[in-house]
């Protein structure tokens, strides 16, 4: 039995009609009625009663009828679940990245544009440390990375890499600290601070710049206070127990007596970077990756 057997049946038991149901179907009268024929030898069941002058359905006709149409209308929603799935509007996206990382326009926005172009598909946004990010995507734990680096990050050769933002670094301080009367701070200005610095759990990447910084300028940072979370940064400042050097994204973290002022300094920005593997080229990751990449100003 063939699909055609069963729309040949439907617009039929529709018309009750052989030359209205042959019209409808594009075919001519003697095709139709020899596949209804073979219709009904396949099942060894008489759908339909003819005579010269009407055509009707048996009981067993009008039984089979619901579910030709029910067969109809789940094969036609096989093709269009094949169909979107193949436009990438259906299906799994898995992105790792920083905490921060929904706190840049451009990686805001293209979450959000996605998720409103392709509803059906779950979009799983996990916060992973670059090296874990990296593994993921050579096992396929992940389809897309997001991860932060000076330079472009030494990867195997399957995996593709991409800047998308250069991030500059901004002090963020009380608004009473004497720093903050100033429009930018120059990285030597902190060498008598006392910073809130990067704890362990929040990577390498960050505190390894904010070194290499301090360094450039003659003195180590003085570390009062560890944090493992952005907005533990923020509220530690807040308190009073020193300044935080931090990419500019984590100063929309606000808070009432904390101000942040630009870092002065040569090399004081962080970039964002895209990875994917090129094994992948499943329409979701296609399509997440065009949002992020295309041309806008940062």
């Amino acid at each position: 039995m063939e699909l055609r057997h069963l729309r040949y049946f439907v617009v039929l038991a529709e018309e009750l009609h052989f030359g209205r149901a042959a019209a409808r179907l594009g075919i001519s009268q003697p095709p139709l009625s020899q596949q209804i024929k073979i219709l009904e030898d396949l099942l060894s069941v008489r759908l339909f009663n003819r005579t010269n002058r009407r055509v009707e359905l048996t009981q067993a006709g009008r039984f089979f009828l619901a579910e030709a149409r029910a067969t109809l209308e789940r094969a036609e929603r096989a093709v269009s679940v094949a169909t979107r799935a193949q436009r990438g509007e259906l299906g799994e996206l898995r992105i790792g990245m920083f905490p921060s990382a929904p706190l840049l326009a451009r990686i805001g926005d293209a979450i959000l544009t996605f998720r409103r172009n392709h509803p059906g598909v779950q979009l799983v946004l996990n916060e992973i440390e670059s090296h874990q990010q990296t593994q993921g995507l050579m096992e396929g734990r992940e389809h897309v990375a997001i991860v932060r680096s000076a330079a472009a990050p030494a990867l195997p050769e399957e995996l593709q890499v991409t800047e998308l933002i250069r991030e500059p670094f901004r002090v963020m301080m009380r608004s009473d600290h004497p720093l903050a009367q100033r429009r930018k701070i120059p990285i030597g200005a902190l060498a008598q601070e006392s910073f809130v610095f990067y704890g362990d759990r929040m990577g390498k990447t960050l505190p390894h710049q904010v070194h290499v910084l301090c360094r450039s300028a003659g003195f180590e940072p003085r570390i009062g206070q560890l944090a493992n979370g952005n907005a533990t940064i923020t509220g530690l400042v807040a308190a009073g127990l020193g300044i935080a050097v931090v990419p500019e994204a984590m100063c929309q973290l606000r808070h009432d007596t904390v101000v942040s002022r630009p870092l002065e300094a040569t090399g004081a920005t962080t970039s964002i970077w895209l990875l994917r593997s090129s094994r992948d080229a499943s329409p979701q990751v296609d399509a997440f990756c065009k949002l992020l990449t295309r041309r806008r100003s940062l």
